[in-house]
């Protein structure tokens, strides 16, 4: 696989479609991994991610080198993400999305032992929860970026990290790994 140069910005800019191939194929994962993480449904996930890669092509021409193109896209990725989920807690639940959240649920059950504990314990948080806390710490945002992420006070950033931790701290599956 090609490493990420900034002649294949260059190519995608002037709409070389095997750079932009390129560049699905380069960050795709790395972007689903994300996604996933906060939305916790692999057909949403897919969805969302085609819907990043969409955004980020048509507005190439607004990208600037200030920040590195990887935290560009994932900025896009967030954004569609919490818009995303803002539309689902307006909608009300239909049996077919029950259903699948209780299978969810039995084959977490059942393989948690496979699990990294972290993934384990992110599985329990709330979909905001997972957001917020996803973006404290595996993308390392300050909560000033939070906030602007989610439209939110970086405050309100703090108090679900402070909440979160408690949370977790609180989880016996935590304190029987502490031990």
């Amino acid at each position: 696989m090609t490493k990420w140069n900034d002649k294949l910005l260059e190519s995608m800019k002037q709409g070389d479609e095997v750079a932009l191939e390129q560049c699905y194929r380069l960050l795709s994962p790395i972007i689903f991994t994300a996604i996933l993480k906060i939305c916790k449904n692999r057909h949403d996930a897919n969805d969302l991610l085609q819907d990043t890669f969409v955004d980020a092509f048509d507005n190439l021409a607004s990208f600037h080198q200030q920040v590195p193109f990887i935290a560009w896209l994932k900025r896009i990725a967030f954004n569609n993400t919490f818009n995303f989920l803002k539309k689902i807690k307006r909608l009300t639940i239909g049996i077919e999305h029950l259903s699948e959240a209780v299978s969810l649920e039995n084959s977490m059950e059942s393989d948690y032992e496979n699990r990294n504990l972290l993934l384990y314990l992110f599985e329990r948080l709330s979909e905001m929860e997972c957001l917020i806390m996803w973006l404290y710490i595996a993308e390392q945002y300050k909560h000033s970026e939070i906030a602007e992420v989610i439209g939110k006070t970086p405050s309100y950033s703090k108090s679900v990290v402070c909440r979160c931790l408690q949370k977790l701290r609180a989880n016996a599956e935590v304190k029987k790994y502490a031990n």
